[in-house]
């Protein structure tokens, strides 16, 4: 076998592609295994995850929640301006809506998970108020 130094450059471009699609492979095959590929896209926080028991504090947290969520959308498209408008490329505005549109989805998302989890936990917590003598 020849040293990695005695290989021409496309070669070692050759052998280097290799290497990372059997890393990815590696990858896949472990989400894939573990089933990581099907809690893709479920945003797991506090009060948006289902099948907790409902909380006397959902209330709470629920607000607390979409208080937060609200800061990070701000903040993310503060930093999605910043690095536009400090890198000056045509690009840059390009990579921006695309940001933007990628945290909008998310957003939404999070959002409708906190607003079935809180259906679910005032159902919950009404069938409690109604069982109880």
């Amino acid at each position: 076998m020849s040293r990695l130094e005695d290989l021409t450059f496309p070669r070692r471009i050759l052998l280097t592609l290799i290497i990372v699609l059997v890393i990815l492979f590696a990858l896949a095959a472990f989400g894939y295994f573990t089933g990581g590929w099907e809690a893709q896209g479920q945003y797991r926080i506090q009060s948006a995850i289902p099948g907790e028991p409902a909380s006397t504090w959902d209330t709470r947290m629920f607000a607390l929640d979409r208080d937060a969520l609200d800061e990070a959308y701000k903040d993310y498209l503060k930093k999605l301006f910043t690095t536009m408008l400090n890198a000056g490329d045509v690009q840059a505005s390009d990579r921006a809506v695309v940001g933007a549109k990628n945290m909008r989805r998310v957003y939404i998302k999070v959002m409708e998970a906190i607003d079935m989890r809180e259906k679910a936990s005032q159902e919950e917590m009404a069938r409690k108020r109604q069982e109880q003598p």
